[in-house]
């Protein structure tokens, strides 16, 4: 209620003796405004007991042994009790119960080399969600990050193994939230990610989770993702490589700008880090996944499929899940790779693979040799269908294609094929050029106008008549 406005109100109806409709055309107020400045009282409603009111001592009582209880909770206990209420009542009065407390803390200093900051970050672009792996030194603000298709345990590995190549070593300690990558459990103790306490041991650095529910004790990189945030909102972005890319050049601007709070550029204070030298020895990041091979001689990882040679069916496996390829092992034998594939429920599948189940069957040979040749690439694909456009039989080429392909390495063959299809040359005798090169060459290609410069003879010389020379 404002003062002036009531004083002048009271003024014009008590002293001037105008109407209530009279004061308020003269001040340029609503009547009901004016009624209610001369009389309060009629705003008070007469007290009601609500049917929240009988348990309103109790519902304080809780807030006094656990403040942080929601409304949802205090409702679910409330029905024990026979309440009859709704949620919405009970949401409206523990209200001002629930309000947060403020928070104060000290404000953190580091020395230099002593901590790095390391978080996930999400965003949805236009093509899909990515991940970005973000890593900021504490003391000289130096920051590092880079997107990820995926935030499992093989790419929270690489972004570290590429950030500590990029500031050329590593801080004493790194502060991470509770991330499933380094803790799996906090009570009744902390239980660690096996192999991350492995890969911190190679490199020597000290692992230090926060306090659950604190996160200003990670504040620069709470801050440093908010700003990344903010820069992405007004930049589009096509693909990884793009996105990847754009973020590159944002933050090499930002650690050539001067810090607010240190008055200095990151790259600059970089130099000043007193960090730990890396170790000689490269880590390969990669997570380990227990699989059991399809009786069709397929695994599965991440709703891909993957071929494995078919003698190894219905066996257990393990998959050694790089950011670029995967590995398939039995019994510690690397039996399969693939490059790996980030799209959804694709069958990646090498022909050499069914070699022995081909033989076995002969009459369904031919016609599954050429459905797995040309479900290879896309590169094969055309190669065979230009070969059969200049009437060639695309089964016979399929089977001469396999034929090279089981004398060669996949990442050859695919080569030769592509040159190919660049020159035109769709022909099967060209690619065996290609990957098997002509022997035909004499022993000796040397061959001088006079032949007798190769049956020259120097008498040898003993060692002493070198000694006479000192």
């Amino acid at each position: 209620m404002d003062p002036a406005m009531l004083n002048q109100v009271r003024h014009l109806y008590e002293v001037e003796r105008l109407s209530q409709r009279q004061v308020a055309e003269k001040l340029g107020i609503s009547r009901k405004r004016v009624s209610r400045l001369l009389h309060p009282e009629s705003l008070k409603k007469p007290f009601r007991e609500t049917i929240f009111q009988s348990f309103e001592r109790l519902v304080r009582e809780w807030y006094r042994e656990h403040p942080s209880l929601k409304a949802t909770q205090v409702y679910e206990r409330l029905r024990t009790y026979g309440f009859l209420g709704g949620y919405g009542t009970v949401k409206r009065h523990t209200r001002d119960l629930r309000k947060k407390q403020r928070r104060w803390f000290h404000e953190l200093d580091f020395l230099p080399g002593e901590e790095a900051q390391v978080d996930w970050m999400q965003w949805s672009f236009p093509f899909g969600v990515l991940y970005g792996f973000v890593l900021i030194l504490a003391y000289s603000r130096y920051l590092f990050a880079r997107f990820y298709p995926r935030h499992s345990l093989e790419f929270f590995l690489e972004g570290h193994i590429e950030a500590f190549k990029e500031i050329e070593g590593m801080t004493h300690r790194l502060r991470y939230d509770n991330l499933r990558s380094v803790i799996l459990q906090r009570n009744p103790e902390t239980i660690y990610n096996a192999q991350f306490l492995d890969f911190a041991r190679h490199y020597g650095f000290s692992i230090h989770p926060c306090t659950p529910g604190r996160a200003n004790e990670k504040g620069r990189v709470e801050r440093v993702i908010r700003d990344i945030k903010d820069f992405l909102r007004v930049t589009p972005c096509e693909d990884l490589r793009e996105a990847n890319r754009k973020l590159s050049l944002w933050r090499r601007e930002r650690n050539r700008r001067i810090h607010r709070s240190t008055d200095k550029a990151p790259i600059e204070a970089l130099k000043e880090e007193r960090l730990k030298t890396l170790p000689q020895i490269h880590y390969q990041p990669y997570r380990v996944v227990q699989a059991l091979i399809s009786k069709t001689g397929f695994v599965a990882l991440d709703t891909n499929r993957y071929s494995v040679p078919s003698s190894f069916s219905g066996s257990g496996c393990e998959i050694l899940a790089y950011p670029d390829h995967i590995e398939i092992c039995v019994k510690d034998r690397k039996i399969a790779t693939h490059p790996r594939s980030f799209e959804r429920k694709q069958k990646i599948e090498h022909p050499t693979h069914r070699e022995r189940l081909l033989q076995i069957t002969p009459h369904f040979k031919a016609k599954r040799i050429y459905e797995l040749i040309k479900a290879m690439d896309k590169s094969v694909a055309l190669f065979l269908q230009e070969a059969e456009s200049d009437g060639q039989n695309p089964m016979e080429v399929a089977y001469d294609l396999f034929k090279l392909l089981t004398q060669s390495s996949k990442a050859m063959f695919l080569s030769a094929v592509r040159e190919a299809n660049g020159l035109k040359i769709c022909k099967v005798r060209y690619l065996q050029s290609l990957l098997q090169p002509s022997r035909s060459r004499e022993d000796h290609p040397v061959h001088p106008q006079n032949p007798h410069l190769l049956t020259i003879t120097y008498p040898g010389r003993s060692l002493k008549d070198y000694d006479d020379l000192e």
